[in-house]
C-alpha cells in the first residue's frame, strides 16, 4: 500500500529520531519539514526556532547562526544570504565546521530526486581529539626516536617500514623522505646496497641476503665498513607479542671511535712506547703462536735474540736521550729489512728479538748478519757528534730438541753471550762455531 506524503514524513521522522547525528530535511524551497532533536541539541537551537506549527526557512536559521557567530567573524546579513545562496544550488557537499564552543562538526548534504534537501550533523569532537592525540603522540614518538644516539627501524610482518629516525637515514645515506610509513624494505635495502653500504658486488645479491635475515625474525647482529671508511655495527630484534614474530627492530650504530679507540688500546697494550715495536708480551705471544703453526706444518721458524753492544756506556757518555735515539734507530733499521710475516719486539733495556718465520737456519744466519751489517753502519748523529754502534746476535731454531718457547730463547740467548764473549758485533748460530768479528 503506496504511502501518502504526511505518512511519509512520520516514517521519515521516526527514522531520524533514532539516529545519533542531527538530521534536517529541507523542501526545494529551502524550507524546513523535519529535523530530529538531536540537531537541536548539537547546534543549541531553541524550540521557538523550529516550531512544529510554523516551520523555518533556511534563511532564518542561517541568520540565527550567524548573529551568534557560527560562522566566524563578518556581517551576519551578509553571511546568511550566501549561505541562502549556496544552499539553493543544492549542490552536494561534506565539510568540517568548528563552532565557537570548540566542537568540531561533519556537515553532509545532498539534494533529493524530487526537489529538497537533507543534510546530516555528526559531532566530530571526541574522534578529532583522538585523532590530534594520535598525531601528537606520533610526533612525540618520532622526535624521541630523532633524538636517539643511533639509527633505528622497525619492520612490520610484512616486512615494511613502520618506524625509522634521521640517524637511521643518515648513516645509510638515504635521502630525506626516500623512507616513509610502509615503503618496502626490499626498496630501503636496494637504495642502501647502491649506496655501497653493504661494499662491492650485486645489488640484488646483496638485497637478497638482507631480505632473508630481516624475514627471519631471528635476533642477529654484524658490523660492515661504509665506503668512507667508517664502521657500523647493524644489530635486530624480534618483536615479540603473544610468543609470536610481529616484526623485527633494526639498530644501526656507527662505531668508529669504538674501534679505533679499541685499536689505540690494543696498540698501547702490545706496543713498545719509544720503539713502536711489540712489546715484551706481545712478542713472546705471537711468537708462541708460530711455533705452534711451525710445529702443526713442519715448517722451519728461527729465533734471533739482538743485543746493543756497551749500551751503557752510550748512556753514560751522551745520556740517555742519545741511548733512546740509539735504540729507535736500530729498531727501525732491523724493522725496515724484515719481511711483513717476521716479527721484532723489544724484550727491554738494549735487549731485541727477532722470529724469522719459515726460512731455514742458514737464511736465518744470512738476515742476521745483514742485520749486524746495516747497524754498524749507521751514522747516528747526537749532540754534534757521531756515535758508532754495533750489535750482537744470537740465533736458534725450532727444532732437534727445541720445542718450546722457553727452550727456544734459552738456545739464542745462550749464542749470543757466546757472540759478546767472543768479542761483540758478530752473530753466534746454535750448535755452530761463531765466525770471526770484523777486523
Amino acid at each position: 500500500m503506496a504511502l501518502n506524503e504526511g505518512e511519509l514524513l512520520r516514517v521519515f521522522q521516526t527514522i531520524i529520531d533514532n539516529l545519533p547525528s542531527g538530521v534536517t530535511l529541507m523542501d526545494r524551497d529551502l524550507r524546513f519539514v523535519a529535523w530530529n532533536s538531536e540537531i537541536k541539541e548539537l547546534l543549541n537551537f531553541p524550540d521557538e526556532l523550529f516550531d512544529p506549527d510554523d516551520p523555518p526557512h533556511l534563511s532564518k536559521v542561517a541568520l540565527f547562526n550567524a548573529q551568534r557567530g557560527e560562522y566566524g567573524p563578518g556581517d551576519p546579513d551578509e553571511q546568511a544570504r550566501a549561505l541562502v545562496e549556496r544552499a539553493g544550488k543544492m549542490l552536494p557537499h561534506v565539510f568540517e565546521r568548528t563552532r565557537p564552543d570548540g566542537t568540531v562538526l561533519e556537515i553532509r548534504g545532498r539534494p533529493l530526486p524530487n526537489g529538497g534537501f537533507v543534510s546530516i550533523y555528526t559531532d566530530m569532537t571526541e574522534r578529532k581529539r583522538a585523532e590530534e592525540e594520535v598525531r601528537r603522540t606520533a610526533s612525540f614518538l618520532q622526535a624521541v626516536l630523532d633524538h636517539l644516539p643511533f639509527g633505528m627501524m622497525v619492520v612490520d610482518k610484512a616486512i615494511r617500514c613502520r618506524y625509522w629516525n634521521r640517524q637511521s637515514e643518515a648513516l645509510f645515506d638515504l635521502p630525506p623522505g626516500f623512507v616513509r610509513q610502509g615503503i618496502a624494505m626490499e626498496e630501503v635495502l636496494r637504495q642502501i646496497a647502491r649506496n655501497g653500504i653493504y661494499g662491492p658486488g650485486d645489488v640484488e645479491d646483496h638485497v637478497a641476503r638482507r631480505l632473508k635475515i630481516i624475514g627471519g625474525f631471528q635476533a642477529h647482529a654484524f658490523e660492515l665498513t661504509r665506503p668512507d671508511g667508517r664502521s657500523l655495527r647493524i644489530m635486530g630484534a624480534p618483536v615479540m607479542i603473544e610468543g609470536e614474530a610481529e616484526g623485527l627492530v633494526l639498530l644501526q650504530e656507527d662505531i668508529t671511535e669504538h674501534k679505533n679507540y679499541q685499536a689505540t688500546l690494543e696498540r698501547l697494550a702490545t706496543t713498545d712506547h719509544l720503539t713502536g715495536l711489540l712489546n715484551r708480551r706481545a712478542f713472546l705471544d705471537a711468537t708462541e703462536r708460530e711455533i705452534r703453526r711451525a710445529h702443526r706444518y713442519g715448517q722451519p721458524l728461527a729465533l734471533v735474540m739482538l743485543d746493543v753492544d756497551h749500551f751503557k756506556r752510550i748512556n753514560d757518555s751522551h745520556g740517555h736521550p742519545a741511548g733512546d735515539e740509539v735504540l729507535r734507530r736500530i729498531a727501525a733499521t732491523c724493522r725496515g729489512m724484515l719481511r711483513d710475516g717476521d716479527l721484532m719486539g723489544r724484550l727491554g733495556g738494549e735487549e731485541f728479538a727477532i722470529t724469522l718465520v719459515q726460512p731455514p737456519l742458514q737464511v736465518a744466519s744470512a738476515v742476521a748478519e745483514r742485520l749486524r751489517k746495516a747497524v754498524s753502519e749507521l751514522g747516528i748523529e747526537f749532540g754534534g757528534e757521531r756515535l758508532a754502534v754495533t750489535i750482537s746476535l744470537g740465533i736458534a731454531e725450532v727444532g732437534e730438541g727445541i720445542t718450546s718457547l722457553d727452550h727456544l730463547i734459552s738456545r739464542a740467548d745462550a749464542c749470543l753471550y757466546t757472540a759478546k764473549r767472543e768479542g761483540r758485533n758478530r752473530a753466534c748460530v746454535a750448535g755452530a762455531a761463531p765466525p770471526p768479528g770484523p777486523a
